[in-house]
Order: C-alpha cells, then sequence, then structure tokens
C-alpha cells in the first residue's frame, strides 16, 4: 500500500487564502493561568468501593500491604469517590446497553519530556502571521526566562488565542484582562514591568508578554512545555490548540528556523509478572498496552491500569452486567464517560462494558491530568485508593518491549504552490467539476484538494451542489456554503477500509494535525483521530472522511 506521505504542500494555501478575510476563525476568551477551569470534578461518593476482586478472592484493606495472589489482604475496603460495588450478587438486568458518548483520543506527546515543534513555513499560517514588532519581544522574553528555542513560538500561539494578538482586549467573563488574559490576582504574582516605564502594565503587550513567559518557567518550560501550558489553562483542547498555532511560528524562535518532529507512536508488549499470568485475561492485557502506547503513559501506566481493573472488577469477572455496563471494568462513573470516553478498539462506538473502551478512556484522563498519581486521584479521590493502586502495579509489573513507529504519514512541509492535478481527482458527478471551476468552494477546500493530488489519487463523493442542505441532525451543512468535502477514497483504497493504518485513516490523522488557519474545523471519520481536538466519529461516517470548515 502506497504510503502517504509529504502530501500537504501548504504554501499554496497562502495564494489561496489571501484572497479572503475570514480565514482565521474566532477563538474564544480562554481562562487566565490562575483562573484556569480544573479538569472535571469527581463527584461525591455515590457507589461503594470494589469489594473481594483479587485473583485468590479477597479485597483490599485502606492502609494493609497489598501482596501478590497468594498473600491476600483480608479485611474491607473503605468507601471511595469512585469505583463500583462488585461483592453482592447482582440483580436480574436488561440486556439492552444504555446508549454512551463516542468522543474518543488520538495519541498526544507525553508530559514531562521535552517537546519540540513540527517546522511548518510561515507562508502556511499567513491568514494569521505574528506581528513583526512583536517578534523581538517573543525572543526576548523567552530568553530572558529560559523557556528553551520553542519559547518564542509557544509565547505567540498562546497570544494569539487569547487576544488574537492584542486585536481583542475585552476583560473576559472570569475577569481576565490584557494581552495575555491575566486575573488580578495572578498578576499580582507574576506580572513584570518589562519596559521599564515604573508600572507593570497587563496592557502594554511587553510587560504582558514577558508575565506569561514567566509563568510558564515557573510552571515548568521548557523541560515540560505540554504541562506548563496546561497550567497556564487547564484544558486539552487549549494545549493542543496552542502547539497547533505555535507550529505556525515555530521560525521566529531563532535564526536557523524551528523544529523538527517526526511523529511516532509506541507499541507496547507487555508479561505480568509470573504469578499474576492466570489472573489477567489475554484481552485486558492488550487493552492496557493499547490504551498506554496511545496516551505514551509507558510501562507503568500498563501495570496501573491493571491494578485499576484488578481493584474495581478484578477484570470484570466481580461485576454483574448492568455494572458493566454503567461503569466498565475500570469502574469510571458517569462524568469521567462523559468527559474522557473513547472509542479504544476503533468499531465505531464507545461501549464501557469493552476492556478496550473502558482502558482508553481512564488512560486518557490519567494523560490530561499530567501524571501518573494525579490522574489517579482524580478516578478516585481517596489516599489509600492511589497508594493501593500503585503498590499493586508494582507487584503486577512484569517485562515489557517497548518499540516506536513512524507514522505513515509526516506533518506537512515547505513546498511551492499546489494546483488541482487533475489526473489524481476522481469526481463522482458533472455537479462537483463545476464546484471546483466556478469558485463556489472555499480556498482552503480548493487548497487542501490541491495539496493531497500532488502525489496521491483522491476520490470525491460530495462537495457543495451534490450535498443536502442540512445534515442528519438538521443544522445547516458546510457543504452548503461550500466549506466541506467528503473524500470517498485515497490511493484507490476505499474509504470503507477503516483500519487505523489505511490510507483514509492516515489522510485524516495527518488534516488532523494541520496549523491555523488550514485546520479543519469538521473532521468526521468512523472513529476518533485526534482525541481532545474538533475530530469525532459517527456511525454514518465509515464509507467516507468528512472535512469541513465553519465559517
Amino acid at each position: 500500500m502506497k504510503r502517504l506521505r509529504g502530501i500537504f504542500v501548504l504554501a499554496a494555501f497562502a495564494a489561496l487564502l489571501a484572497a479572503t478575510s475570514a480565514l482565521a476563525a474566532e477563538l474564544p476568551d480562554a481562562p487566565d493561568p490562575a483562573s484556569s477551569a480544573a479538569a472535571p470534578a469527581v463527584p461525591a461518593p455515590t457507589v461503594p468501593a470494589p469489594a473481594d476482586t483479587s485473583p485468590s478472592g479477597s479485597g483490599v484493606e485502606e492502609g494493609a500491604t497489598l501482596a501478590a495472589p497468594t498473600q491476600p489482604a483480608t479485611a474491607p475496603e473503605p468507601k471511595s469517590s469512585g469505583g463500583t460495588s462488585v461483592g453482592a450478587t447482582p440483580a436480574p438486568e436488561e440486556d439492552t446497553e444504555e446508549a454512551e458518548a463516542d468522543e474518543g483520543g488520538a495519541p498526544m506527546p507525553p508530559p514531562g519530556q521535552p517537546f519540540e515543534i513540527p517546522s511548518i513555513p510561515s507562508s502556511s499560517c499567513a491568514g494569521s502571521g505574528v506581528p513583526p514588532v512583536l517578534i523581538p519581544i517573543y525572543q526576548r522574553a523567552a530568553a530572558q526566562y529560559g523557556l528553551g528555542p520553542q519559547g518564542p513560538a509557544v509565547l505567540a500561539g498562546i497570544n494569539e488565542i487569547e487576544t488574537a494578538f492584542g486585536s481583542n482586549l475585552n476583560v473576559s467573563s472570569a475577569g481576565a484582562l490584557g494581552w495575555m488574559q491575566f486575573i488580578p490576582s495572578s498578576w499580582e504574582m507574576y506580572g513584570v514591568d518589562a519596559n521599564g516605564d515604573g508600572v507593570k502594565d497587563p496592557y502594554n503587550p511587553e510587560d504582558a508578554i514577558y508575565a506569561a513567559a514567566s509563568y510558564l518557567s515557573a510552571a515548568g518550560m521548557p523541560a515540560d512545555t505540554y504541562s506548563a501550558i496546561y497550567a497556564y489553562n487547564h484544558a486539552d483542547w487549549y494545549v493542543a490548540e496552542v502547539l497547533a498555532n505555535a507550529a505556525c511560528y515555530a521560525g521566529i524562535g531563532s535564526a536557523t528556523g524551528g523544529f523538527s518532529l517526526t511523529p511516532q507512536l509506541q507499541e507496547l508488549s507487555c508479561r505480568p509478572a509470573e504469578e499474576w499470568r492466570d489472573a489477567v485475561p489475554d484481552e485486558y492485557m492488550t487493552a492496557f498496552e493499547s490504551a498506554a502506547a496511545r496516551y505514551e503513559l509507558g510501562r507503568r501506566g500498563v501495570w496501573a491500569l491493571a491494578a485499576v481493573a484488578r481493584l474495581e472488577s478484578n477484570f470484570g469477572r466481580g461485576m454483574g452486567k448492568r455494572q458493566m455496563q454503567k461503569y466498565g471494568p475500570l469502574g469510571l462513573d458517569g462524568s469521567e464517560w462523559q468527559t474522557y470516553a473513547v472509542d479504544g478498539d476503533q468499531d465505531g462506538r464507545v461501549r464501557r462494558s469493552d476492556p478496550d473502551d473502558s482502558a482508553a478512556t481512564l488512560a486518557r484522563l490519567i494523560w490530561s491530568r499530567g501524571s501518573l498519581r494525579a490522574g489517579i486521584f482524580t478516578h478516585n479521590q481517596a489516599h489509600w485508593y492511589v497508594e493501593a493502586v500503585l503498590a499493586q502495579a508494582e507487584q503486577v509489573k512484569g517485562g515489557c518491549t517497548l518499540r516506536t513507529v513512524d507514522w505513515a504519514v509526516a506533518l506537512p512541509e515547505a513546498a511551492a504552490a499546489a494546483p488541482i492535478n487533475w489526473e489524481n481527482l476522481t469526481l463522482s458527478n458533472d455537479l462537483e467539476l463545476r464546484d471546483l471551476t466556478t469558485g463556489a468552494l472555499d480556498p482552503r477546500i480548493v487548497g487542501l484538494i490541491g495539496a493531497i493530488t500532488q502525489e496521491h489519487q483522491l476520490t470525491l463523493s460530495a462537495l457543495r451542489s451534490d450535498h443536502s442542505e442540512y445534515t442528519a441532525s438538521g443544522y445547516v451543512s458546510n457543504h452548503f456554503f461550500g466549506r466541506a468535502m467528503d473524500i470517498a477514497a485515497v490511493d484507490g483504497v476505499s474509504c470503507t477500509d477503516t483500519a487505523i493504518d489505511a490510507p483514509c485513516a492516515n489522510l485524516a490523522r495527518t488534516l488532523a494535525y494541520l496549523p491555523q488557519p488550514v485546520h479543519p474545523t469538521e473532521l468526521i471519520y468512523c472513529f476518533d483521530v485526534d482525541g481532545p481536538g474538533e475530530a469525532f466519529a459517527l456511525p454514518d461516517h465509515c464509507d467516507h472522511v468528512h472535512v469541513g470548515f465553519d465559517g
């Protein structure tokens, strides 16, 4: 199968997008560092902690030393803020499963490691370029606070989201103000008089940018860029948006240009400790490996997920069907499913009772909190539970082999203009040809088609004139405005091939990581390709990839 490589010739977008003024999508005000919204709170205890679930039939007591299966603790556990009750015989249950979310996740850079930003030519971001007068301020502030070579680009990415480079200085609903949106209490702590006028002024760009650099440094940058941005605003989408924007500006960090990153996926293959091998089902082991690799939790993540599954349900053996459908084998409550649900096995739907979906959902929650301990605590806010999971993980721990594989699609790199290569484009009807030749389509759609068809065959199933005005949910479709396309095949392989490494999946994943302003705001396929981003899955999209832009 032909690998998708080097498909995006994004310099073409600058020329195409210059003709319209509606390219930079308006971003919502984000909370400032001190007032950032915390991760979704875990509700008060509503269900008892798991009872007897160890391989040998015993429970776990608060304060007890956890042993291997042959050395169980015997006292009952205290109640916790998460988990499920598995001690009693389940009542008769219905056969139907409740409707569940289909939000999914995707691999993201791991917290706790230096993070590099892909180098993307500045011309690809012409619609929302950095004002030249600000560039030396970002550079000096990053140098002053030791943010590393990625510092200027990250500061620019934050500045764009917060106030569109100072063009929107309204006070936010949370009271955040100034160029970098600090609330007063946060400004008192991190405010800087960078221009030496004797005033720490959040409405002065130099003072505000230096203050943001000070905050990022205090939050761990450059050693942990991801967590530093997450501290600025506790939202996964915010971190992803900053990094996507910063990718556009990676060249402003130094005279030598930006950074390089070859996207890679981890592959883990693990075996539990010998005394646990019969206790952990192969199906669950595979789920833990996949989830830990997907969210780059590493080997410790594999064993932590196994420990949670053992404590919550004894790998599904201690739960009734109704409990499995409601909580899943890792004991996730409704708010956790609603916020973090992942289609772990990529079958097009999230089933709470599925070990793959349950493990991936908890892994995503842990990833969003920045560390293993913090993620487990978010799942269950009981000290004994966190310690029990970590101790149990050490006992289950066996050997793992880890390898990384390059993604089949690289992030976009520079090239020349990319008009449509008509020899590589297959249309489904004459209406689509009319759309393409009469200016009926948004330049971003035309630009993507041109970039993809430079080296790859593309088959479309819908553009503007051959799609209904409304979506299946009753909303006006972006197709109606010429801002969307449906892709039916890539390189001759139908999108009904929904394997994760199939051409359509590779293309969708690449589109998910494009920078603004060419980052699609609608990206729908049979499974979620970007986790906390805008992409999502719909069961009626398993034969095409929908790519669209809001106005």
